[in-house]
């Protein structure tokens, strides 16, 4: 029996697109969706068993599989990124819960975060979806667990920015004798320069003063992927904590 493919989601991630390569490949009944460890357990228990269950739920749902074999399968984006998308995506999005947080007057992405309005999407929100916990370890305990869970022989993980060799790992387990396309959905509208909620150096400075954990498991996902064709040392930074550092760098000369 092929190991169940648990598509652990991570939010502004090309999780959508992910979630549709595989519909494409296996039908919409090879595929369920799930966010909780008892909707896991309930898509993969009676009958006919999907090939991936895809949701937002953390890492720790395959202890509910009752010992079947599974991979969990990450993608990862550059963390300033992904959380500037979030900002972006849910103040456009009238629906959604924490609509109402970003859409006041005045409000700004540092003046978010100075005034501790809740949220652990803004806060390391991919080391606390890979630990199995936001809050309940300490920040040392749970990068630790994150960067074990991304890590282990049951993790298939790839970026955003090269996302070609998850496919073709995926693509191997499921039996797909080609690797389709990944086509991109749920993209946040574009807007024109200028336009678009944040994204200037203050806005970028405080989503790295309150993402460094998810920052330093990003660039140990790049080490860990380059590691047969470079050296870890010449490893990237995330695009845009490495812009900070430039303007850092620049205002110390």
């Amino acid at each position: 029996m092929r190991p169940l493919l648990l598509h652990m989601h991570v939010p502004r991630s090309s999780g959508s697109s992910l979630h549709a390569w595989f519909v494409t490949a296996l039908g919409a009944n090879g595929v369920a969706q799930a966010s909780s460890p008892d909707e896991v357990a309930a898509a993969t228990s009676g009958g006919a068993v999907p090939a991936v269950v895809s949701g937002h739920y953390l890492h720790g749902v395959h202890e509910r599989l009752g010992g079947r074999d599974y991979r969990y399968v990450v993608l990862l984006r550059d963390p300033v990124e992904r959380v500037l998308s979030l900002f972006r995506y849910i103040r456009g999005l009238p629906g959604h819960s924490r609509h109402a947080d970003l859409a006041g007057p005045g409000m700004t992405i540092p003046r978010y975060y100075a005034e501790g309005i809740p949220g652990s999407w803004a806060r390391n929100g991919m080391v606390g979806q890979l630990a199995g916990s936001y809050s309940a370890l300490t920040p040392e305990e749970r990068l630790a667990r994150a960067t074990a869970h991304l890590l282990d022989e049951r993790t298939i993980f790839g970026l955003v920015d090269d996302p070609h060799p998850l496919l073709r790992g995926a693509a191997e387990i499921l039996g797909l004798a080609e690797v389709p396309p990944l086509a991109r959905v749920n993209r946040s509208a574009q807007v024109e320069p200028g336009q678009a909620f944040g994204g200037d150096d203050a806005d970028l400075a405080a989503i790295v003063e309150h993402n460094r954990l998810d920052i330093e498991l990003y660039r140990r996902a790049q080490a860990h992927l380059a590691k047969p064709h470079q050296p870890a040392a010449i490893v990237q930074l995330p695009r845009t904590a490495g812009r900070l550092l430039r303007c850092a760098l620049g205002w110390l000369r």
